[in-house]
């Protein structure tokens, strides 16, 4: 990975935290402490316009419900398909459950979040 200097970050049976961050601007920053599990603080995307949608998909699902089953291709959590796509809870919850009734996504609940998942009929009509 791009790195200000050539460096190895050693684990020594360790797992490392990956973070993505916001404030973390085009290189990933590497927090080490010898007593404390490895950190890799990694930028995550500045651009705040989505990717453009195919149109075949907005026509046939609504552009709100199209960018919700897009967006779910990363396995993300409700609350990151709602701060992505700058809607509410509610909607993605109603969005996902559309989808998830279509057989186009899964949601499996892991602790407080609820992760979504492509089905390879979502996935299929994504292709």
């Amino acid at each position: 990975m791009r790195y200000p200097l050539d460096r190895d970050l050693h684990l020594r049976g360790r797992g490392i935290r990956l973070v993505p961050s916001y404030f973390c601007w085009d290189t990933p920053v590497a927090l080490a402490d010898e007593d404390l599990p490895p950190v890799l603080g990694f930028p995550v995307s500045h651009e705040h316009e989505p990717a453009p949608l195919p149109k075949h998909l907005a026509t046939l699902l609504g552009r709100t419900r199209a960018a919700v089953l897009y967006a779910v291709a990363g396995c993300p959590t409700s609350g990151e398909l709602a701060d992505r796509l700058g809607v509410s809870a509610a909607a993605v919850s109603r969005h996902t459950t559309v989808l998830r009734d279509a057989g186009l996504i899964t949601s499996r609940r892991h602790g407080a979040v609820v992760l979504h998942h492509l089905t390879p009929a979502g996935a299929a009509l994504l292709g």
